[in-house]
């Protein structure tokens, strides 16, 4: 470990299902950030964003239940789990209605919060939304048999730490998150591995159900129903990004979207200074 973690800004907040860490700074209307839902994934992935959004508003960030510094429980992670997260984080700690910016599946999770809570939530930024076909995906027989094999003990164990090596973690970033791998900097990868395997073995079960579809859900009711001001922000080169658009267009005409230059799945990575211009304008 490179301590690659670390933040002054660190708080911590008990949750039934276990210590979650965030972080608060700046001053203004409250702005909660979630990063994309995924073993690799902690609040840092908005390191090059936070600060300055911190200037006009009192940001808060997250490491989800499974993630980065928070604790990771030896269960089965689900959607409805983390939406009782969001919306219990929002009522304990922020205190008040939030603006929110999500990236990747964790999308899907603040459309669920919203649409469970709408009165939590202000403004929604998503970064990269989840596909609508790929998020309505369930557990089958194959994906349970995936799930228990992944959590054995050994084998499970010695399967999941070859998956998330270093040279495994620059490879994923490089096929599938970045659209320029040149700019994927070791510190970055130091961020993921160490997310990773913080807390040793337990780190294994978030995996386990997010490859299994244990965390998918539809989202057709609460995307038809929301009445709050939507923005999708989309990397110009991420797979399927248009078909992504149409999908949550047709259920909802008043969601707004816009293309991010030069960037795939993290954009706010990528090209930040674009992304920023475009909080200050939604915002």
């Amino acid at each position: 470990m490179k301590d690659a973690l670390f933040s002054k800004y660190g708080n911590t907040y008990s949750w039934r299902f276990g210590s979650l860490y965030y972080t608060k700074h700046g001053t203004g209307s409250p702005l909660l950030l979630i990063h994309d839902l995924n073993n690799c994934s902690s609040e840092l992935e908005f390191y090059k964003i936070k600060e300055e959004l911190s200037r006009s508003h009192t940001v808060y960030t997250l490491d989800l239940l499974g993630c980065g510094r928070s604790d990771k429980p030896r269960i089965t992670y689900t959607s409805y789990l983390y939406v009782q997260l969001i919306n219990d984080f929002i009522k304990n700690v922020i205190g008040t209605k939030t603006d929110i910016i999500s990236s990747g599946k964790s999308s899907s999770l603040i459309f669920l919060a919203c649409y469970t809570e709408p009165r939590n939530f202000s403004r929604l930024m998503m970064i990269n939304p989840e596909n609508m076909t790929k998020a309505g995906r369930y557990p089958g027989n194959r994906k349970k048999v995936l799930k228990y094999f992944m959590e054995l003990p050994i084998i499970g164990t010695l399967t999941y730490n070859i998956l998330h090596s270093r040279p495994m973690i620059q490879k994923k970033l490089a096929r599938e998150y970045f659209h320029r791998p040149k700019d994927i900097k070791q510190k970055y990868v130091d961020i993921c591995h160490e997310s990773a395997h913080k807390c040793g073995s337990d780190t294994k079960y978030l995996y386990a159900s997010l490859i299994s579809d244990y965390l998918n859900c539809n989202l057709i009711p609460s995307i038809k129903n929301l009445n709050h001001s939507i923005y999708f922000l989309m990397g110009d080169h991420t797979p399927e990004a248009e078909n992504t658009i149409e999908q949550y267009q047709v259920l909802n005409p008043s969601v707004e979207y816009h293309f991010i230059k030069g960037s795939k799945l993290l954009p706010h990575l990528e090209n930040p200074d674009e992304v920023l211009k475009a909080c200050k304008i939604f915002f």
